[in-house]
C-alpha cells in the first residue's frame, strides 16, 4: 500500500488491492472469470474416455494425450482448456471409431 491508500474489502472473492508488474494475468476467484467453469463430472467423463482411447494410439499421440491430461488436472485457463479439447478431438477424429466416445464427451462438455 502507498501512503493515503484506503482499501475496504467486502464479500466473497474480494482481493483488496492488486498491483501488477511484469507479464501475466492477475486472477481472482478462479481461472474461469470470463465464463463458466466446466462441469467436473463432464470433465471426469472426458478423461475416462480419453484413457480408454489411449490403447488405440501410437507412442507419440499417447505422449501428447498424457501431457494434455496432466494440464487438465492442473486446472488450466479457459483458453488453454479449449485448446486441449481441440487436441483431443483432433486425435479422436483421426483414429476413427475408437475416438467417437471422446468426441461425444467433448460435445457433452461444451453443451
Amino acid at each position: 500500500m502507498m501512503a493515503g491508500d484506503h482499501i475496504s474489502v467486502h464479500g466473497p472473492g474480494s482481493i483488496g488491492k492488486a498491483s501488477h508488474t511484469g507479464s501475466g494475468d492477475i486472477v481472482a476467484g478462479g481461472k474461469y472469470a470470463g465464463g463458466a467453469a466446466p462441469d467436473v463430472s463432464a470433465v471426469e467423463k472426458l478423461l475416462a474416455e480419453v484413457q480408454a482411447m489411449r490403447q488405440h494410439l501410437d507412442e507419440s499421440d499417447r505422449a501428447e494425450v498424457d501431457a494434455a491430461v496432466a494440464e487438465i488436472q492442473a486446472n488450466p485457463s479457459q483458453e488453454r482448456f479449449a485448446r486441449i479439447l481441440r487436441t483431443f478431438s483432433g486425435i479422436a477424429t483421426v483414429i476413427g471409431e475408437a475416438g467417437v466416445p471422446v468426441i461425444a464427451a467433448i460435445k457433452a462438455l461444451l453443451g
